[in-house]
């Protein structure tokens, strides 16, 4: 019986653990031809920006970003390596907000939501 009493209270305070433990939700926002998101690189969450052009459309996609160590600065990650790939920024601090942009030729670039 002390076993079994034993295992319930290894497996209670695992459960504590998990559910105790904040979420980690990655950011995203998408436009035509433009998808940015975050990711978790070094155990901060969200501390990396990522853009993936999604369209082979001749324009460049980017992502627009705030970082909780500079948070009235922007900061823009560009791709310009063409459809269906992706770019990443370095780790850093954590990103909490986050937007996916496409450079227009003759216009003013679409920008998608802020997702934060």
């Amino acid at each position: 019986m002390n076993k079994r009493v034993a295992r319930l209270a290894v497996a209670g305070a695992s459960l504590v653990a998990v559910l105790g433990s904040a979420p980690a939700f990655a950011l995203s926002s998408s436009t035509a031809g433009s998808y940015a998101y975050t990711s978790t690189n070094n155990g901060v969450s969200n501390d990396t920006a990522n853009v993936k052009d999604t369209s082979a459309d001749s324009r460049s996609a980017y992502g627009q970003y705030y970082r909780y160590s500079a948070p009235g600065s922007t900061r823009t990650l560009w791709n310009k390596s063409g459809a269906n790939t992706t770019v990443s920024s370095t780790d850093g601090s954590g990103i909490y907000q986050i937007r996916a942009c496409r450079q227009e030729q003759w216009a003013s670039d679409t920008c998608g939501p802020w997702a934060a």
